[in-house]
């Protein structure tokens, strides 16, 4: 039966968080995304290796028509993008560190060459919305007339605010053990996220220091 990686549910929850995001604190944004990372305390790393990468991540949004995916290869693809080179190259130079010896080749996950597979996504949220103030009466919108020597009023004062989150997902599957149904158990998964810059070769960098620290923070991830 064929073999698949069962991390959409993780992907879906992390685009719940992402939408929960508020108009953003400017003075207290951090320089780099936030590092979560998990996992399954069964699984003995040692064990593995070989680990099956594509050179695909996908993009998820909260807008299911701005879907897509990007590519590290080949150069000629219309969804070839650098930000998939060096967030797929610093992946495999961490794996490659610990000991792990890569394969792109999809007929592997299938047939026991690889015995772990990376994915890869990105969530990408817009989060749009206002704030007012000003009262009048108990409406909103307008100066309180008491306490103000008496009547009068002002119009509401409003901030707009349109911002991106983006969150950099990286799952690790145990295809040596999967389920009744085939289902591929994580084994381990890691989450950068935080609010975007508006320019990319920021964000690259931030997502590339990104995946150093979900690594550095995982010593077990080891075969060396």
């Amino acid at each position: 039966m064929k073999k698949t990686i069962q991390f959409l549910g993780f992907i879906c929850a992390l685009v719940l968080l992402n939408s929960c995001y508020k108009s953003p604190d400017l003075g207290g944004l951090s320089s780099e995304l936030v590092v979560a990372t998990d996992v399954d305390l069964e699984v003995d790393f040692a064990n593995f290796d070989t680990y099956y990468l594509s050179d695909t991540i996908f993009i998820v949004t909260n807008s299911i028509l701005d879907d897509s995916i990007m590519v590290a290869t080949p150069s000629n693809s219309p969804h070839y993008n650098v930000a998939a080179v060096q967030i797929i190259q610093e992946t495999e130079n961490n794996m490659s560190d610990r000991g792990y010896a890569r394969t792109i080749t999809p007929s592997d996950v299938n047939d026991g060459t690889a015995e772990i597979a990376l994915a890869t996504a990105i969530i990408r949220v817009t989060n749009t919305g206002q704030t007012c103030w000003g009262w009048w009466g108990g409406y909103p919108g307008y100066w309180p007339p008491w306490g103000w020597g008496g009547g009068g009023y002002y119009y509401p004062y409003c901030s707009y605010y349109k911002f991106d989150t983006g969150t950099l997902s990286i799952e690790i599957g145990d295809l040596t053990n999967p389920d009744n149904v085939g289902r591929i158990p994580s084994a381990w998964n890691a989450a950068m996220f935080g609010v975007l810059s508006t320019y990319d070769t920021t964000n690259i960098e931030r997502a590339v220091r990104g995946v150093e620290q979900a690594f550095d923070q995982s010593p077990y991830i080891q075969n060396n």
